[in-house]
């Protein structure tokens, strides 16, 4: 027996490189410290709140021939003082096909939570890919708005978002001349069905071109998107139709981005949601769990600035043409080494009452709340 083991395994190691086990581990550490100015009438006991939050990451992979399985945890450590509400604060976030977060500690001032971040296994064999588990999933060509592909997304004054969201999904990709990729999404907590997503993606003279299809949140739906070059500029163009039982609704961008000079760029989107509310936004829950706006016509920009190779500035805007009203995002990255960072910003919405982002939307009689105006400091490890 002892000689057939050792047999079985002089043959394990003598076999070629194309068997060997590659792996990876790393991940950051980031501390968040922030001072929320709250636009608020008698719901909260203070106008103003500190916030201290540290995340640990930690990401990796292991790769054995055709096979590859990668993984990436987070656990969030939340310092923040009690500010007591009079009223309930709904949570609109979008659910996960299945329970990834779990809390730790959830005491008055410390909150502290894990999270897996993603766990998908994946197999490739020639042009083809097929992936289960928790994944980022293709969001389409938009840059600032990002809700016409279907996928959930961060709130638009969530700090540092640098890791894109992961859905639940089984992903089978051909990567062929013409691309093909079909995936299965589980239904999540308040939908009736499944949801799945096809697309088919392609190029001719320097323009990429995507159909897509499926069905998302109750909705089948069908789009189109393109990007390309007009000269120096780049254009993103991208059209989504959904089909519910009573209602049909439209999604539609436009991007136009501009490289400048080797220090200065900038870019342009302009959105329609057809979820939207056509007149004064509210604070009903989204109708579609994809798409964190609540107006129906709006335009951003985000343009960059490099002061120095180690200094950049960023001013992030999103505007709701209806209200009108304007969410500004203003930081400056600074890098103090191969692997730290240094980030200081400022959201500050602007607008008239009853706005999206520069007001204070009547909850309950003498009960008002609007979206924060926020400064942070923030410092990012990577390991």
């Amino acid at each position: 027996m002892q000689k057939n083991l050792f047999l079985l395994s002089l043959l394990f190691l003598l076999q070629p490189k194309t068997w060997a086990i590659h792996w990876e581990l790393g991940g950051s550490l980031k501390n968040l410290f922030s001072f929320e100015e709250l636009r608020q009438n008698g719901l909260f006991q203070r106008n103003s709140n500190l916030k201290d939050e540290t995340r640990l990451r930690l990401q990796g992979s292991l790769s054995l021939r055709h096979f590859r399985f990668e993984f990436a945890n987070e656990t969030f450590f939340n310092f923040q003082k009690p500010n007591p509400s009079l009223l309930p604060t709904p949570d609109f976030s979008p659910l996960s096909a299945w329970r990834a977060q779990w809390d730790l500690i959830n005491q008055s001032d410390w909150h502290v939570f894990n999270r897996l971040d993603r766990a998908f296994l994946q197999w490739d064999i020639g042009d083809l890919q097929l992936r289960a588990g928790k994944q980022v999933v293709a969001l389409g060509v938009a840059h600032i708005f990002n809700a016409v592909s279907q996928m959930q997304r961060y709130p638009l004054i969530f700090i540092d978002p640098e890791f894109p969201k992961t859905e639940d999904a089984v992903s089978f990709i051909w990567a062929g001349p013409l691309q093909f990729e079909a995936r299965y999404l589980p239904k999540v907590s308040g939908q009736s069905k499944d949801n799945f997503h096809l697309r088919a993606k392609g190029g001719r003279d320097g323009w990429d071109f995507a159909l897509t299809a499926g069905r998302s949140d109750d909705k089948a739906f069908w789009g189109l998107e393109s990007a390309g070059g007009i000269g120096d500029a780049l254009l993103r163009l991208e059209l989504v139709g959904y089909n519910s039982k009573t209602q049909d609704y439209a999604q539609g961008l436009l991007g136009w981005d501009y490289i400048f000079s080797p220090s200065w760029s900038t870019k342009f989107e302009f959105f329609y949601n057809g979820f939207g509310e056509k007149t004064q936004t509210t604070l009903a829950p989204y109708p579609h769990r994809s798409s964190p706006f609540r107006g129906a016509w709006y335009c951003g920009n985000w343009t960059t600035w490099e002061i120095h190779p180690l200094l950049k500035s960023h001013l992030i805007s999103v505007v709701n043409l209806r209200d009108p009203s304007a969410l500004l995002h203003l930081f400056f990255n600074y890098s103090l080494g191969n692997s730290w960072d240094l980030l200081a910003g400022r959201f500050m919405g602007l607008g008239k009452e009853q706005s999206e982002f520069g007001g204070k939307l009547d909850l309950a009689p003498g009960i008002s709340f609007g979206q924060p105006d926020i400064t942070y400091l923030a410092l990012r490890w990577y390991f």
